[in-house]
């Protein structure tokens, strides 16, 4: 298929590019200007423009089959809210997929997405997800658990905690919320064969990894892989939502927002089952999926 890709600067996108190319697709990329730059294989058409700002994409799909809408942000700043990014965005791109004649159209949302999500996060992603649902073109939307591998941001996030920390390696809470953190490579091929897969129209698919493990055994396996030997202490979740309150009015990108924090005392599981049927694969698990690829340097 010819495929238009939205946020292919991005962690996933960059994955998504490459994998999709060794599938046999052919991809025109859409790429903001004063963006990030995009690296990708050989032969990868792109167009200029900003799916907020709706400029490029009746361009960008002109000729394609299907459109693939990953943009997304993890924390608001003055002008990318989740409202304008994750919603009204999404609905720039889905009614220029109309007017382009697309016949597919698969949408990248998160698990918790629901119009009562507990973050402003959740609550657009499921905007997003409705825009989708009600254009009248087939659909396929994908749900990831926390995503890890090469370049990801929650691991590379808590490695740098974890280092940064004196004697210690802080913990959120009680650390017992599940989740089930699915590798880089596992979303990619979920994505390009949600493109090809009859099963997946119409459908929205949690995609999680192949274990389920407490917030506490994420992060000791973390630890543990990179070599970091300090002892665990849990951080009550109030002094926490405390300081990220503080951080989010003084700070144009704090750490850690209270949004994140709420996201994570609610945990990100899901029942694998109906991914692996119809993409016909088993997910790694998280041990596993560590083991592929060296930390980052700084231990």
């Amino acid at each position: 298929m010819k495929v238009f890709l939205t946020g292919a600067t991005g962690f996933v996108g960059g994955h998504l590019l490459r994998r999709l190319i060794s599938d046999g697709h052919t991809v025109r990329a859409l790429v903001r200007e004063g963006g990030a730059k995009l690296s990708s294989p050989p032969g990868v058409e792109t167009v200029a423009g900003d799916v907020v700002e709706n400029i490029g994409l009746d361009q960008g799909m002109k000729g394609c089959d299907a459109v693939i809408h990953l943009v997304g942000i993890i924390v608001e700043t003055r002008g990318a809210t989740f409202e304008r990014v994750h919603h009204l965005g999404t609905r720039n791109v889905v009614e220029a997929a109309k007017r382009s004649g697309i016949v597919r159209f698969i949408q990248m949302s998160a698990l918790g997405a629901r119009a009562d999500g507990v973050a402003e996060y959740q609550v657009s992603k499921w905007k997003g997800e409705e825009a989708v649902r009600q254009s009248g073109i087939p659909f396929c939307i994908l749900r990831p658990s926390l995503i890890f591998g090469p370049g990801d941001g929650f691991v590379t996030q808590m490695l740098d905690v974890m280092r940064k920390a004196v004697l210690v390696r802080p913990v959120p809470g009680n650390g017992r919320p599940k989740f089930r953190p699915i590798l880089i490579d596992d979303v990619a091929g979920c994505f390009s064969k949600a493109l090809t897969t009859p099963a997946a129209t119409g459908n929205t698919i949690d995609l999680g990894g192949g274990e389920e493990l407490t917030l506490n055994e994420v992060l000791a396996e973390i630890a543990a892989w990179a070599g970091i030997r300090k002892p665990a202490l849990h951080v009550p979740m109030p002094i926490m939502m405390t300081v990220a309150a503080v951080a989010q009015n003084v700070l144009a990108r704090p750490p850690v927002t209270t949004g994140q924090l709420r996201m994570l005392r609610e945990g990100s599981t899901c029942d694998p089952q109906p991914m692996m049927r119809i993409f016909s694969m088993q997910p790694a698990g998280f041990r596993e999926g560590l083991r592929r690829y060296s930390p980052p340097s700084g231990r």
